[in-house]
């Protein structure tokens, strides 16, 4: 059974073999379905519906036809096209709560002619074919209304193209700019069509008629953007994409880019062909009006605005007689009035600059004209103060625009000084490095006011001694209140270091390294007369039971004296001699031998612990010696023990070869020990394009996105990023990095998370953790380990995937697709979620040190270096039975990826898109 998602709503569709027609259990929608013949066409048609269900229609169309060149016969794909063509997208009708169409691409042509319909058809079944004809009939009866409104409107001379709010709402920089151009337009006397203004009056619903129309009729269209990304925004693109297509279908239109404070090479690549336009240049506006009136012509000039300035010497009596009557009734605050005598001056002379003055005072209120300064805002984009500017001599219009200039610069030192004041009372009562940092960052905010640079190094100095106080009162609190004061040294030590050369710590940390070589040297001589007493006890223990061994000798047959001296050297004398013989080995520091003689001790007295302790110290002497490769294998096998971890990961790091691997949906990455990165695999949105990365410590493949960690600890990212998921390039400080199916977590210095992309059903909600060591992102939840060795989970919990609150003493967490698992510090495992194919039945496995959840199918690494694994295996992805000397796993979708100790990689599973050709590697 094949899944899918619902082309209106999203929702997940359980198709049938050999089914073309389905209704969503969602939104009751009946719709056609496409041939779902492999895995990668079924993500193909997902991403493609994803696209256009977001009004992305040119790149929904791209994937479309990439399924077509492979398939001409998919009907579902050209009926797709059609939707993409005609910008339709399903809206909840509220009376009936079904899906119905809506049409944002309207077209003069026909559905019914469309080719891309008539090939649907050509290749539909029965059933598939009845379900687009009644589309195709609601769509062509919507088009027809659009047409019918279009019609009607005026010919548009300009349209302008851009985008009017952010991600927040808050209105852009580009709306400004838009503003400032559409009023000049206007001035011009050309028509232009400016969704602010052009539409305020309209439905959403209703736009697109009106859009159609300017689109059509507009002989320019002037396309304008601050950042590369608003000139991509879904709408703004939908705009300038179809205007661009009237071009190429010969159309006699000339579109025109215009930016701001960005490189033009940051344009879309559909504009190099096209001469953009630097709006922060010296006579922008004026340059492009000229070019404007050029391609219309002077059809215009019967609108072009006069400048004629009516000067008081030609003011009849009656006008000049309503003037004084309206500056009158203005200086009693008789607001109506005064205005009603400057209209009645206007009726007699519309260009009359005193008139639009009187009236610009009476909006504003203002008695006389010198109490125009005291405005709280300034009033230059009021309608009157434009006209009194326009019609006024240059004295007038000198005068109003150095009394706007005057309140803005009063407004912005009033706000600087606002600031400026807040931030020293900040800093008059700091007494913590946070509180140092508030007023250095407001400070920071007003560069070059006063005296705020000097002030906010003054904050950053002091929140820096604040920072090292901090530290030296912890590290010696930390003494006083741990009950161990071997840890209390040394944690005290490791704070100390964090301040070097910080009042005495330097002294400090001689001082108490001194006492931890004291405690050192006590455990080793209480170690040493322990050892000395238990080899008392055991030769005494020995000549007791030799005389109870003569005595059994002269009492019993000699058959059973036979089976009785065998039985004892089986399980006595043998590991005694081998357990012997290890302890003289371990004295004489020949750990490799001993630890042979303790195993072959089997469970005689402590042999397993010695053992332990024995291949812990061999691989510090490997370590030491350089030979990374057998010193990972020995700190493998002791899983826990001590630091075996930390030191495990050294070694992995400077294996001469790969130091990590990472197993996403359809592609495999390796990190190796250079800081290079390199991928194999599926690259359709470019999450294996790693070449060109240096100096990274870390990688996590997603689904169709791959993210590095950096040296530094940033964050970089290439990918499929249409939910935000390889948004990270602000990311600092982090120390561990995730990649899940459409989002990305990152683990910080202080233990906190952050997270980016789609956060549908909550997997995102990280921001209060705390304490947390290690991340997990699956495909629509999120898993962290906290140091106490809990877990917490968020995200989609249908399957119970995120029951995790009741674990303990974990010390490893891997996220599947609908399934956690978890690794204890016993080196047993847990798991909850999904389990339909075997990937949670993990509760006999023991001696585990890593764990890692794929799709279906969950894989782990044992201390001996070999791997097991549970769950799904139609494609093989599990077997890995021959595996040995692996001292890292991942778990991709389908396929399986180890690391060895030598550096090298090896794959099973699905190959479909070459994720499993590492053997090069």
């Amino acid at each position: 059974m094949a899944v899918i998602k619902c082309k209106m709503c999203g929702g997940t569709l359980e198709i049938k073999n050999n089914e073309t027609v389905a209704i969503c259990e969602y939104c009751g929608t009946k719709q056609t379905l496409p041939k779902l013949d492999d895995e990668r066409k079924t993500n193909l048609y997902d991403r493609a519906n994803h696209f256009r269900r977001n009004n992305e229609f040119d790149k929904a169309m791209g994937i479309y036809e990439q399924i077509l060149n492979e398939d001409s016969t998919d009907a579902e794909s050209y009926w797709s096209l059609v939707l993409c063509r005609y910008g339709i997208e399903y809206v909840e009708d509220p009376a009936t709560h079904k899906r119905i169409p809506t049409v944002n691409r309207a077209q003069y042509i026909s559905i019914f002619d469309d080719e891309d319909y008539k090939s649907a058809l050509q290749y539909a079944d029965g059933y598939q074919k009845e379900v687009y004809e009644s589309e195709a009939a609601a769509i062509n009866e919507i088009q027809k209304g659009i047409l019918a409104i279009s019609q009607k409107e005026e010919p548009f001379d300009v349209f302008i193209c851009y985008k009017e709010t952010d991600a927040n709402g808050r209105r852009t920089q580009d709306s400004v700019l838009a503003t400032e151009l559409y009023h000049e337009l206007t001035r011009e006397g050309f028509k232009v069509f400016f969704s602010k203004i052009t539409l305020e009056d309209k439905l959403g619903q209703e736009y697109e008629p009106y859009i159609f129309a300017a689109l059509n009729s507009a002989k320019v269209m002037v396309v304008l953007g601050t950042k590369p990304e608003y000139f991509n925004a879904v709408w703004v693109k939908n705009e300038w994409s179809r205007y661009l297509a009237l071009i190429k279908n010969g159309a006699r239109k000339m579109l025109i880019p215009a930016y701001k404070d960005m490189d033009p090479y940051d344009l879309p690549e559909e504009f190099s062909h096209l001469q953009a336009q630097d709006m922060s240049k010296l006579g922008f506006m004026q340059d492009l009006i000229r070019g404007i009136k050029k391609i219309i012509g002077n059809n215009t000039d019967k609108q072009a605005v006069r400048a004629t300035i009516v000067s008081s010497e030609v003011m009849n009596s009656n006008v000049t007689a309503l003037l004084k009557r309206g500056f009158m009734a203005l200086e009693d605050g008789e607001w109506t009035k005064a205005d009603d005598f400057f209209e009645q001056c206007l009726n007699q002379n519309a260009e009359l600059a005193e008139a639009y003055l009187g009236k610009l005072m009476a909006e504003l209120k203002v008695e006389k004209k010198e109490q125009l300064a005291d405005c709280k805002e300034p009033f230059d984009k009021l309608n009157n103060y434009q006209k009194a500017v326009r019609f006024g001599d240059q004295q007038l219009k000198k005068a109003l625009e150095d009394c706007t200039a005057y309140i803005i610069e009063r407004n912005e030192n009033k706000r600087l000084l606002s600031i400026y004041n807040k931030a020293t009372n900040t800093m008059n009562t700091a007494d913590s490095e946070q509180a140092f940092k508030l007023a250095s960052k407001d400070f920071s905010s007003i560069p070059g006011f006063m005296d705020a640079d000097s002030l906010c190094a003054q904050c950053n100095e002091k929140a820096e001694i604040c920072r090292k106080d901090k530290i030296y009162e912890t590290a010696q609190s930390t003494i006083k209140t741990t009950t161990y004061k071997k840890v209390g040294y040394a944690n005290a030590i490791m704070l100390f270091q964090t301040i070097p050369g910080w009042k005495d710590a330097d002294e400090q940390i001689k001082i108490y390294q001194d006492k931890l070589e004291e405690i050192r040297l006590k455990e080793e001589a209480d170690r040493l007369e322990s050892k000395r007493k238990a080899e008392e006890k055991r030769i005494a223990e020995e000549k007791a039971a030799k005389k109870r061994k003569k005595i059994i000798v002269i009492s019993l047959l000699t058959a059973i004296v036979i089976i009785a001296l065998i039985i004892v050297l089986k399980t006595l004398v043998i590991p005694s001699v081998n357990y012997n013989k290890g302890l003289h080995l371990s004295e004489a520091g020949n750990y490799a031998k001993a630890a042979e003689a303790f195993t072959s001790a089997g469970s005689y007295k402590d042999a397993h612990d010695k053992q332990l302790y024995c291949l812990y110290n061999e691989g510090l002497e490997l370590l030491e010696a350089g030979n990374y490769s057998k010193a990972a294998e020995a700190f493998t096998f002791v899983g826990s023990y001590k630091d075996a971890p930390d030191k495990r990961e050294i070694c992995i790091k400077n294996i001469n070869g790969y130091t990590a691997i990472s197993s996403g949906a359809f592609h495999t990455v390796g990190l190796k020990s250079d800081g290079t990165v390199v991928a194999v695999g599926y690259n359709y949105s470019g999450q294996c394009d790693v070449s060109e990365w240096t100096d990274i410590v870390a990688i996590s493949a997603g689904t169709c996105h791959t993210v590095g960690l950096k040296t530094d600890g940033t964050v970089v990212a290439v990918g499929d990023n249409y939910s935000g998921q390889c948004d990270v390039s602000e990311w600092t400080d982090i120390v561990q990095i995730s990649a899940g199916t459409c989002h990305t977590v990152g683990l910080k210095t202080d233990g906190t998370v952050v997270a980016v992309g789609d956060n549908g059903s909550g997997r995102c909600n990280v921001s209060s953790w705390k304490d947390i060591v290690y991340v997990s992102a699956g495909r629509n939840h999120t898993v962290g380990l906290k140091s106490d060795g809990t877990v917490v989970a968020v995200g989609d919990n249908d399957s119970g995937k995120c029951d995790v609150s009741s674990w303990k003493d974990i010390v490893d967490v891997s996220a599947g697709d609908n399934y956690t698992v978890g690794l204890k510090s016993d080196g047993t495992v847990v798991a909850v979620g999904v389990n339909d194919r075997g990937q949670c039945e993990v509760s006999s496995w023991k001696d585990i040190v890593n764990v890692s959840a794929g799709f279906e199918h969950t894989v782990c690494l044992k201390s001996d270096g070999t791997v097991v694994a549970e769950g799904d295996n139609n494609r093989d992805q599990r077997n890995i039975t021959n595996w040995n000397h692996i001292i890292a796993v991942s778990a991709g979708s389908y396929h399986t990826v180890g690391l060895k100790s030598d550096g090298t990689v090896i794959a099973v599973g699905s190959n479909s898109d070459s994720q499993c050709d590492v053997s090069g590697w």
